[in-house]
């Protein structure tokens, strides 16, 4: 059932619109955001490989690190091991002190080893990816803040709501 023009005591014929400098604006900041959204969306993907890349190239001294640090510990503990049966088996100061040396400079070259793996599991978390996001959300926050928010008016409320 159609319902005739006028029916409900409203005109049937739709005045027409004119473009008004809002809508303009409107279209304006649409437009300007859909720029900006693409320009991110760019940006991130950018980010996302060259981060990757980064950590493609982090995650093999990792594995090297990794392999130089059990290498060491096994040479640290074969030496350990010869200090204690030298300073056992013989009281002479000579060859333990260089079996002490041997010792120390493999505790360095753990240490060493130790540091580079840390460094490359940080390099590998994306440190630079999160500072850039939390870049973004702040700059996105600012934007968002410099537009007008428009709230309806509830019925029978009068001032701001509390």
């Amino acid at each position: 059932m159609q319902e005739e023009p006028g029916a409900h005591g409203g005109s049937s014929e739709r005045e027409p619109t004119t473009p008004a400098a809002g809508e303009a604006s409107l279209l304006l900041a649409a437009e300007r955001l859909f720029a900006a959204a693409r320009q991110l969306v760019a940006s991130m993907a950018a980010l996302f490989a060259a981060e990757a890349r980064l950590f493609k190239a982090r995650l093999m001294l990792v594995f090297l690190a990794g392999i130089a640090l059990v290498a060491f510990a096994v040479s640290l503990w074969a030496c350990a091991v010869a200090l204690i049966g030298w300073a056992l088996r013989l009281a002479t100061g000579s060859a333990g002190v260089a079996l002490g040396l041997l010792v120390a400079l493999h505790l360095v070259l753990i240490a060493a080893s130790w540091l580079a793996i840390k460094r490359g599991i940080h390099a590998a978390s994306l440190p630079e990816t999160r500072a850039e996001l939390a870049a973004l959300g702040r700059g996105w926050r600012r934007t968002a803040a410099g537009f007008p928010v428009q709230t309806a008016a509830r019925p029978g409320r009068e001032g701001p709501a509390p």
